[in-house]
């Protein structure tokens, strides 16, 4: 295997897996590490120093918004080995593929995707220099680099893919009269239901609370500001004498919400 050029001070191994049920089952959390540990004792003959691990965590998130990889950017140093598996596991955003990569090669850090290009690293230290054999590991490098900004640009697509097939999903469950996370919104109450293993929250109206989002919708459709609705509100349903305004603006602002009926006018209430 290609050896270092470099006196290697540490290594760190990264792991991600994006859903809650891969962390309760551990495998693919377990089968990263296995593949890491074992490219790291094939190639250094040293153990792996620390692993730096997400757990639960999106790949749609940037680096910085993750605990495991702020924690690894923090701590890394020259001479430092980061080895992960596939391009994935690390980012999905082109850009922000293409910003690590000076910015580790600067910092004098080495990284490997071991499942993609095995022990040609992506990144190297700047100031290392290569002749003969080396320069055509480097030549290898440059192409496995090349082939990461076009990778990393697929991934790109498919993560604003995944945001875009997640939304939708959320506004036909919606649309379905189902609650898609977050507070009970104003004119709804919770109940559930049972799918065999699987319960769902259903969103039932309250009637009285429907006849104040009503209001709410047919004073915006006048042009109406949220003060003024709220004094319509005050002043048309007993009760709600004290209907603050900034209520008002949270309910204009809710996304998802669906259709109101009033009497023969249909209130479009996504937005």
């Amino acid at each position: 295997m290609i050896q270092p050029r470099k006196q290697i001070n540490n290594i760190y191994g990264y792991v991600r897996v994006s859903s809650e049920q891969q962390v309760k089952d551990g495998s693919s959390l377990d089968e990263q590490k296995r593949i890491i540990e074992e490219f790291v004792q094939a190639k250094f003959n040293r153990p792996v120093d620390q692993f730096f691990i997400d757990a639960g965590v999106s790949g749609m998130k940037d680096l910085v918004d993750r605990p495991g990889s702020r924690d690894l950017t923090d701590i890394m140093d020259r001479h430092d080995v980061i080895v992960t598996t596939k391009l994935d596991r690390l980012a999905r955003s082109f850009v922000e593929m293409v910003n690590m990569i000076p910015m580790l090669e600067e910092t004098g850090i080495t990284l490997y995707f071991c499942e993609m290009f095995g022990d040609i690293p992506v990144v190297l230290p700047k100031e290392q220099e290569s002749t003969g054999l080396e320069a055509k590991l480097d030549m290898a490098r440059i192409n496995n680099r090349n082939l990461v900004a076009t990778l990393a640009q697929f991934a790109e697509f498919e993560r604003d893919m995944i945001k875009s097939r997640l939304a939708g999903g959320k506004i036909a469950w919606a649309e379905k009269g189902y609650s898609i996370g977050g507070h009970v919104p104003f004119g709804y109450k919770k109940e559930y239901e049972d799918h065999g293993a699987k319960r769902h929250t259903k969103l039932v109206p309250i009637p009285e609370e429907q006849e104040v989002l009503k209001t709410i919708y047919a004073c915006k459709s006048r042009g109406l500001g949220a003060r003024r609705i709220a004094k319509q509100v005050q002043n048309l349903h007993k009760g709600y004498e004290d209907f603050p305004y900034h209520k008002v603006h949270k309910i204009l602002n809710r996304k998802f919400q669906g259709l109101l009926d009033m009497e023969d006018q249909k209130y479009d209430t996504r937005h």
